[in-house]
């Protein structure tokens, strides 16, 4: 598997780490990962970012999980949809450079927090990590649209952009909305928000209310919590508590 491989090449920096890490990271819920997947990927990002400070790392290891279950959710129909059905051929939403995690609009908040810059950064250098290994088979740039997309695709599967992982086309949304007899709206609402939303703190990476939706969408027999149970506004369901909520002085510029 291509991300288990590339966990596996990451340089192991220190160990010290991961203890924690997995009893911080792995109890969280994961319902679109296996409990080993979760495990393997904590412990090589752990050992991978273990002189990093603690609080960036387990938010950086938090968001790779996030991802890998929304790529997991889209793996069938969004996948087949571009591949076969895209109405703007060969490169349809990837005609920029939209894995930048943070652009002009993100950058020129006022209320950016040191936290989510430096995220930022060191999402941004694991991206060139993940994309030189997934283009070390052979696989080359498609020249003239995004610097990361591959003639057979992307090559970011972990850590793609809030962005990128988020948006999906009035034309897939219209098909999955067709494959789901209309039940897909609410999972696709949340994807919108987030897709659009300014970045300016941890919490504007993810959005725990696209999980849960893709969960009542996909596998409608798991039982649900109250809270789940209950609507939530946008803003109440950002995955706050994917992210440890450290004070973002501590963190260094």
């Amino acid at each position: 598997m291509p991300i288990e491989h590339w966990l596996h090449t990451l340089s192991q920096n220190d160990h010290a780490a991961i203890d924690g890490d997995l009893d911080a990271l792995s109890r969280k819920e994961h319902p679109f990962l296996s409990d080993q997947c979760v495990c393997n990927q904590i412990e090589r990002l752990s050992g991978h970012l273990g002189p990093r400070h603690q609080g960036i790392r387990r938010s950086v290891i938090a968001y790779s999980l996030y991802i890998r279950q929304v790529d997991a959710i889209f793996e069938s129909s969004a996948r087949t949809f571009c591949g076969t059905c895209c109405p703007n051929p060969p490169a349809g939403c990837c005609n920029r450079d939209h894995f930048v995690i943070m652009n002009v609009t993100d950058l020129m908040s006022s209320h950016n927090s040191p936290t989510a810059l430096h995220m930022a950064h060191m999402i941004g250098l694991l991206q060139q990590l993940e994309s030189a290994h997934n283009l070390d088979g052979g696989r080359s740039i498609r020249p003239g649209y995004c610097t990361l997309l591959a003639n057979d695709g992307c090559t970011l599967r972990l850590f793609k952009s809030p962005r990128c992982a988020h948006y999906i086309c009035e034309d897939l949304q219209a098909s999955m909305q067709e494959e789901s007899g209309g039940r897909a709206g609410p999972m696709l609402a949340a994807m919108k928000y987030t897709e659009s939303s300014t970045i300016s703190s941890p919490a504007d990476f993810a959005n725990a209310e696209v999980i849960t939706q893709a969960v009542l969408l996909y596998h409608p027999r798991q039982p649900q919590t109250p809270d789940a149970k209950k609507p939530a506004s946008p803003r109440e369901s950002r995955s706050l508590a994917e992210f440890p909520s450290n004070d973002p002085g501590e963190y260094p510029g």
